[in-house]
């Protein structure tokens, strides 16, 4: 019930926003990619395409949505590629209809006469009805499947809010080549090498890192995707004894209590930079460290764009879009996932949905593995003491 009466009052509030009275100029892009830190790494190399000599878009206007969580790193590194930028809070947009109404209306008001959307895994309520508000003549989007969309919303949803959907390929490719496919087609461009590379320019001299760490970042957002504190302790034990490398706990606000109870199951010196560092600086960190040891979070993805191994627990779902990495884009990444899912793949992977495996089948993975991974990898020539 309450799920229904929100959906009500978002569909209100859509309506609303439609009666704001709109313009339009020619040459104004609308650019949305509100989805998370990870989906932006692996999409940011490629945006500065759009202001390139030859692209169709590089005198037009461009009006930048994105999500607020990586507003650090777009302004340290790409905000040359807008004119102006809309930020959204996504948690609010959710639960705040006002600021749902505020954010709309400003989309609203942006004389767009074209609107491309970045988002390849996208909901009405979420994504669509960004789009769906603005003036824009030419609405673009990449081809996805809508079999996971719950049937209400599929309903609700209007049509035609795209007046054109580009194909994207199928959905175990690895996103940052959806990506770098999708926008170099928008702008006639042939095929490039795709990187997610990013240099490093934060100082974090302050924070006085261990001569030889590894980065650990135990939390997650999304508690079906937790591993246990024990197992993150169990690992870091032996990258500490076999290794000689400290833990340095990164991690956000919202990661407080998971790695507070890190800390406590791993009970030997750390470095605690939870909630410490910014954006750009946890690059740095992760630049400096022999390796980080994660979920399946953003984290792993700012680690290789700066070129450190990443051993990165997950369920399978997704399989392809995040991971495994191509080895042309990050050398040292290795997904770590559940031995159920590995059957599955072994005894039928071409008839597996990949979006359909359960989240919560990386907590069966047990830390021996993850310690297995470490130590057949070639993370030595990291500098790592012999």
């Amino acid at each position: 019930m309450k799920d229904s009466l929100k959906v009500v009052l978002y569909q209100l509030v859509f309506y609303l926003v439609r009666l704001v009275p709109t313009r339009r100029e020619p040459r104004h892009l609308l650019l949305v990619k509100t989805d998370e830190i990870g989906d932006y790494i692996l999409v940011r190399n490629h945006l500065s395409l759009f202001k390139e000599t030859a692209s169709p878009y590089k005198d037009y206007k461009i009006t930048f949505v994105g999500n607020i969580l990586f507003k650090p790193l777009f302004d340290l590194y790409d905000s040359q590629i807008a004119d102006d930028v809309i930020w959204l809070d996504k948690k609010k947009f959710r639960a705040d209809l006002w600021y749902r109404y505020d954010i709309l209306r400003r989309i609203r008001k942006v004389p767009a006469s074209d609107a491309i959307s970045l988002v390849y895994s996208r909901f009405w309520r979420k994504d669509d009805v960004i789009i769906a508000v603005s003036p824009a003549v030419n609405r673009t989007a990449m081809e996805s499947d809508s079999r996971l969309i719950p049937s209400y919303e599929r309903r609700l949803t209007p049509r035609n809010i795209y007046t054109r959907l580009e194909d994207s390929g199928p959905e175990t490719l690895f996103d940052a080549i959806r990506n770098a496919r999708y926008i170099e087609r928008l702008v006639g461009f042939a095929a490039r090498t795709v990187k997610t590379s990013i240099d490093v320019r934060a100082d974090v001299g302050s924070f006085s890192l261990p001569a030889a760490f590894f980065v650990v970042f135990p939390g997650s957002g999304i508690p079906e995707k937790k591993w246990p504190a024990a197992r993150f302790a169990e690992v870091s034990r032996h990258l500490a004894g076999r290794y000689g490398l400290m833990p340095v706990v990164c991690g956000s606000g919202g990661d407080r209590a998971d790695c507070d109870e890190f800390i406590r199951a791993y009970a030997a010196p750390v470095l605690d930079l939870t909630a410490k560092t910014s954006l750009p600086q946890l690059l740095a960190v992760l630049q400096a460290a022999v390796c980080l040891v994660s979920v399946d979070t953003g984290s792993v993805h700012l680690a290789a764009a700066v070129g450190c191994p990443v051993f990165a627990l997950y369920s399978g779902l997704h399989y392809g879009r995040f991971a495994p990495y191509p080895a042309a884009i990050a050398k040292h990444f290795y997904p770590i996932y559940p031995a159920g899912f590995e059957k599955m793949v072994k005894e039928d992977g071409d008839n597996i949905d990949y979006e359909l495996i359960p989240i919560d089948m990386l907590k069966e993975i047990p830390a021996a593995k993850v310690i297995a991974a470490i130590d057949a990898s070639p993370i030595i020539e990291r500098g790592l003491p012999v």
